[in-house]
């Protein structure tokens, strides 16, 4: 089992990233140190809030299955005739091979012969010679071998001539309806997995990418390579584009954990805890300068939070580094400590300084 985390993050603009003077650092619970009367920190990100969708997901490999079905005979005899090969496509009830009838004639009209000629007997002896007269008819039609269920013809063990039972299978069929994807997810994602989710099924060499939902979880769990995983399946949306998959191809899922539309959302390194735990931004103000404000959050990316009260669309949040990842930005753009920089220079260096 093959796994990899994605995080989708709909409209993060990053406006502008200033890199000023020295050694600075921003202590989580207290106000950051101002650069000037404007109140600006010295560095930081600009975050410019948008009303957008935020989205997480997980990312999981697996393979397409499907059930195969095994064709027994219902009647023994001698095959006179295979009306299909492998890899054919086959519809339910089509028929695919012949036994030799005469007997099963024969019985079904001496059968049927006793029945209207039981005239002068007991209701339960009719009843019986009824009874007779059915099986026989349901061995005559069952010389007719017929496709259980639509699909692709997987393998055929029979040939004109051979003689058959009842208990060996002369046919399978790959059947097509119960196409789906099996793969697992590691436990420490169990708990964000649930029946239902969306998912977008890929499979590379088609050019392959269509809808789908989870539709099973596994109960307990197994062990893959040391790691342990719950096994889950994944189903297709739409019923008629799995025509050119094969089971066993292998299938890239990714699974949406998170998806929330039109919400106000902000990087998790905005967010500050304030005084008795409160939740805390610095919003820049339209002077120029910032202030705190405190927020009431909701549902959480691995990178992103919903920001339930407190800030609207078009607010600018700034993401202030602390003192380890200000230096970092610094030594990226080869800033000496306490050397003083023009203000609204951003230094060159190697690339953009992020944190």
């Amino acid at each position: 089992m093959k796994r990899r985390r994605k995080i989708t993050i709909w409209t993060i603009v990053i406006i502008a990233i200033v890199v000023v003077v020295g050694i600075i650092f921003f202590p989580i619970q207290s106000s950051p140190t101002a650069s000037d009367s404007s109140g600006l920190p010295l560095v930081y990100l600009e975050y410019e809030v948008k009303s957008d969708g935020v989205g997480d997901s997980i990312e999981v490999v697996g393979n397409v299955t499907a059930e195969i079905e095994s064709v027994f005979p219902k009647v023994s005899g001698e095959i006179v005739e295979v009306y299909v090969e492998k890899g054919d496509e086959v519809e339910e009830g089509q028929i695919l091979a012949k036994i030799e009838d005469l007997d099963y004639q024969i019985a079904y009209l001496n059968a049927l012969n006793d029945y209207e000629s039981s005239t002068n007997v007991g209701e339960r002896m009719k009843e019986v010679k009824r009874l007779q007269l059915e099986k026989a008819k349901k061995n005559l039609e069952a010389t007719e071998i017929k496709a259980p269920v639509s699909g692709i013809v997987n393998a055929v063990n029979i040939s004109k001539g051979d003689i058959v039972g009842t208990t060996s299978a002369i046919l399978t069929i790959v059947d097509r309806s119960t196409i789906k994807v099996k793969t697992a997810v590691d436990e420490i994602d169990f708990p964000l997995i649930n029946v239902g989710m969306d998912a977008t099924i890929r499979i590379d060499p088609l050019n392959f990418e269509e809808s789908g939902k989870v539709t099973w979880i596994s109960p307990t769990t197994q062990t893959d390579m040391g790691v342990v995983v719950i096994p889950i399946e994944i189903e297709f949306t739409q019923n008629n584009l799995q025509n050119n998959l094969t089971s066993g191809m292998t299938a890239d899922v990714e699974i949406v954990t998170l998806k929330l539309e039109n919400t106000v959302a902000v990087p998790k390194d905005a967010i500050h805890e304030g005084v008795n735990g409160a939740k805390i931004v610095y919003k820049k103000t339209a002077e120029g300068g910032m202030e705190p404000v405190q927020v009431q959050t909701g549902k959480e990316s691995d990178s992103m939070v919903e920001i339930t009260v407190g800030l609207k669309s078009g607010d600018k949040v700034l993401i202030l580094p602390s003192q380890e990842q200000a230096q970092r930005i610094m030594q990226n753009y080869g800033i000496p400590f306490g050397m003083p920089v023009a203000p609204g220079t951003v230094p060159q260096g190697p690339g953009r300084g992020g944190f």
